[in-house]
């Protein structure tokens, strides 16, 4: 099945002899920043990219993150990611941070100024949302999911990047990276309940699926959160991709179990622009 993302070239396919990701077309425009969202697949080594210390073991998953970072220029750096709960905890990566370490915390969402510090977010089917303003330089990476969509993660981010980095919403822009469509994300009367209750703009992100049931776009979802704290709607940039009818691709939680892969979203403010040869890109 083709990807419309990559037909349309809004979204560019990358391939490197370890690794495989995706990458925002959008990025021409701003070559301070550095972002991927990795596929199931280590480019043309025709091994498996799981990114997951909880599905792995975790040599070849360090192994694969340092595959990672090399493929987009990054291997002097460290990744930082952190414990995902499925929450709206956004954790700020400062240098403070970086000195105490983030090992056992847990959030959502990751913020930070600094530049050459690459933020991870791991997803099977969430969307990973990356929010960043360049006026001022400020980052976000956001996980988010059903529970994380409901707690309004990406309100919250958006809240922390106004009130405490100084950004105003006309400057930041958002990319939604592959996550489950609207197509196969069913849920029953039990998930639904709390979202009606919530907000009132619910239906505009479910469609009733017969008694009882309907599907959920966590597409619309966020960028109704996007659109309601002021985002352009030029700024935001959607992947459309799904992870489960791309299932061959994407790992995916919903099509394939808890035991599945896991991807990642990547980002990273750049302190220079060093042009590199870091992938191919190749037909469907």
């Amino acid at each position: 099945m083709k990807i419309q993302a990559i037909e349309t070239g809004h979204f560019l396919w990358r391939e490197t002899d370890e690794v495989t990701y995706v990458e925002p077309a959008v990025l021409s425009d701003h070559p301070e920043l550095c972002c991927a969202f990795t596929t199931r697949h280590a480019g043309r080594s025709g091994r498996a990219l799981n990114l997951s210390f909880d599905l792995g073991v975790r040599a070849d998953v360090l192994a694969n993150r340092q595959k990672l970072l090399h493929a987009l220029g990054l291997g002097h750096t460290s990744l930082v990611t952190v414990r995902q709960v499925h929450g709206k905890h956004v954790c700020i990566v400062d240098a403070q941070a970086l000195r105490r370490g983030l090992t056992g915390v847990s959030a959502d969402a990751l913020i930070t100024t600094l530049p050459e510090v690459p933020l991870g977010v791991l997803a099977a089917d969430c969307l990973p949302i990356v929010l960043y303003s360049l006026q001022p330089r400020v980052l976000a990476l956001v996980h988010a999911g059903r529970l994380g969509t409901y707690h309004r993660i990406v309100s919250a981010v958006l809240d922390i990047m106004y009130s405490r980095f100084a950004v105003q919403s006309q400057h930041v822009f958002a990319i939604l990276g592959p996550g489950i469509g609207a197509c196969c994300y069913r849920l029953d009367e039990r998930a639904v309940a709390p979202f009606r209750d919530r907000f009132s703009d619910w239906e505009e992100f479910f469609l009733p699926q017969g008694e009882g049931y309907w599907t959920m776009s966590l597409i619309r979802a966020n960028e109704a959160q996007l659109c309601a704290a002021g985002v352009p709607a030029a700024h935001v940039h959607t992947a459309h991709i799904c992870t489960v009818c791309h299932g061959e691709h994407f790992y995916s939680h919903r099509a394939e179990g808890r035991e599945t892969g896991r991807g990642m979203g990547v980002a990273v403010l750049l302190s220079s622009v060093v042009p590199h040869d870091r992938s191919t890109s190749r037909e469907f």
